[in-house]
Order: structure tokens, then sequence, then C-alpha cells
């Protein structure tokens, strides 16, 4: 569980009325698993869970499953996140489309790499998702890198995702008298991994602090080129991270490619200043005069940032990017046009 469940509990937690239910195709075993379930009990959003654990078996058996989801639920309109999810559906429409027959499909596109894994059948995915008008971006660059594989004439919408500031808590690892920094993401190459260890290396700075959360492959090698430095820690994923954004003077994402990045987003409204790679899809977060970001994931240039900020007030980046986010990703905006979406035949 991760971004993507983030966008469509965001979505659910509407008022307008619309009845959801969240349904989950392989079990969640996260850390973040219960949070997300007992946000959604506080929000009334009904979840119905999955009992497998294994991505492929929980594949293969959801159509026995989702049928009686089906006749229990009676849904107007299914909207699908990440392949998964998508695979299970399509799977249903071959197994049983007869009751699917008036059922409107939306999707959420919300990475700009499809079916890495899985290539020859996601192309049959496509087709059907392009067929049933089905597909929405979140971005700029996941529509452009859509078009370049998919073709220009697929139907697809454009709808940024939606974010609210959150209620902000203290976190208590923050080093007072320093310049607290903050990555927090998945330890894997798109995350620029490299980048970051290089620069942290290259940082040589008593003033800084870099708060290092997440997991995944490459967590030993963070372990191992920064684990014994004094102005480093590193941490398992923060659950509900948004809460403790405002407790960090920067939040820095080096990544190499992105979707529309939510922390950056969730980052600009609760008033903490983004260091970024200028690259696609993490450009559009930010307005575009933006001062703080680097061309190519750059070491010098981060190295020449964080030289800057050492003699600067994070607050004088906050206004602009505070009001850029609040007009371009707007949470009440994103529900609103989903919903006007579900509502068409």
């Amino acid at each position: 569980m991760g971004g993507a469940e983030r966008i469509a509990i965001n979505i659910a937690k509407s008022t307008s009325g619309v009845e959801y239910h969240m349904v989950e195709v392989v079990r969640g075993c996260s850390e973040f698993t219960e949070g997300f379930i007992d946000e959604m009990k506080n929000n009334g959003i009904v979840y119905h869970r999955s009992n497998i654990k294994n991505n492929k078996l929980a594949i293969i058996l959801f159509p026995i499953r989702f049928r009686k989801l089906l006749n229990l639920i009676k849904p107007d309109v299914i909207h699908t996140h990440t392949e998964m999810p998508d695979l299970a559906l399509y799977l249903c429409h071959l197994l049983m489309p007869w009751k699917l027959k008036g059922v409107k499909i939306v999707r959420t596109l919300h990475n700009t790499l499809l079916w890495d894994k899985w290539k020859g059948i996601g192309n049959r995915v496509e087709k059907y998702m392009i067929k049933k008008k089905a597909n929405v971006s979140n971005s700029l660059m996941i529509s452009a890198m859509y078009q370049k594989e998919y073709g220009p004439d697929n139907n697809l919408r454009l709808i940024y995702n939606g974010f609210d500031a959150s209620t902000q808590e203290e976190y208590d690892f923050i080093k007072p008298g320093r310049i607290n920094v903050l990555f927090a993401g998945r330890f894997v190459p798109q995350k620029g991994i490299n980048t970051m260890v290089e620069t942290i290396l290259a940082v040589n700075s008593e003033k800084l602090y870099f708060h290092i959360a997440g997991k995944g492959e490459l967590e030993d090698v963070i372990r191992n080129a920064l684990g014994n430095r004094e102005n480093v820690s590193i941490v398992p994923p923060i659950y509900n991270l948004a809460r403790f954004l405002g407790s960090f003077d920067y939040v820095w994402i080096p990544s190499v490619h992105e979707g529309l990045n939510s922390l950056s987003i969730e980052a600009s409204l609760n008033r903490t200043p983004v260091i970024i790679n200028d690259i696609e899809g993490l450009n559009e977060t930010v307005p575009p005069n933006y001062q703080l970001k680097v061309t190519d994931n750059s070491v010098e240039e981060y190295k020449e940032l964080f030289r800057q900020i050492e003699n600067t007030d994070a607050s004088v980046f906050v206004d602009d990017l505070y009001d850029y986010a609040k007009n371009h990703f707007s949470l009440h905006v994103m529900q609103q046009k989903y919903e006007e979406m579900y509502e068409e035949a």
C-alpha cells in the first residue's frame, strides 16, 4: 500500500453522497496497512479485504471472489489503480463479461512506466482500457509517456491528484539547531539513491542533518555508505508522513523519473520547501521559476544548493510553493472531476 492507495482514499473521502467501496486484490501486509484500514473506517469507507498474499494467485482467483462482491455491491462504476487491480479486472472481463455489462470503468495511471514485467498481457489490458475510455492520467508526463507507448488516440484524460494540508504533529527526531532535510521514498534506483548518497558524502557541513526514511533493495548501499555518519539517520517508512512534514526544513526528492510526485505536493501544502531534480512530472509540482531544482541530478548543483540554504531562511521559498500547490492540486477539484466522470454514460 502506498501512493496509489492514498489517492484512492482521498477520492473516497468525498462527501458528495457517492457510496465508495475499497476492494483489495492482494492482502496488504505492510507497516502502512492497518493505518490505511483505520483511516477508511474513520471516514465511513467500506473496505473488502483479500485473504491471499501471493500476487499471482490473488489475481487468478480474484474473479471468483469479485463475482460475489458484484452481486453484493452492484456497482455503477469500478475505479482501478495500478497494474494488479487493472489485470484482475481484465480477467473478470474475460471470464464473465456479462457481470460487467453496464458498469462504467475508470482507471487512473500513476506511473510513467507500465507493465515492465508483464508486457504482453499488459498490451491487452491497455486495449481494453482504451476501448472503455477509462484512462485518467495524473500528470502531463504520464500522458506523454502513455501516448508514446500506446498511441495518441487513446481517450486519455488529465485529472491532477488532489491533497489537503494535514494537521501537523512534531517529528520526535528533529535535530534542534540544525537544518533538517528529509528524504522519504523507496530505496530503489528510480528514487536517485546513488545521487543522494554521493551528495551527502560530498557535503561537508555541520549545519545539515539528513533524515532518510524508507526501505528497498538499495538499503544496504545506503547503510554501508552513510550508516556511521553523525549527520544522517536511516529509519523505516513513516506512516502518514504528511502530518510530520512541517517539522522539517526541506524535503529532498532526487528521483530520476516520476509520475506526479505526491510527497512534493504534500510538502508544499504543509509549507515545507522541496529540493528536486528538474524532470518531467516532478517539475509539474512546483512553479516554473522555482529555484531549488537541479539539472540531470547533478551532484555539484545539489552541493551548491545545500551551501545556499545554509545561509537562507527556508521561509523565503514557502509562499509561492504553497500558493502553486493549493491552486493546482485541490482535493475537492479532484473529487469533483472524478465524480463527474462517474456520472457520464
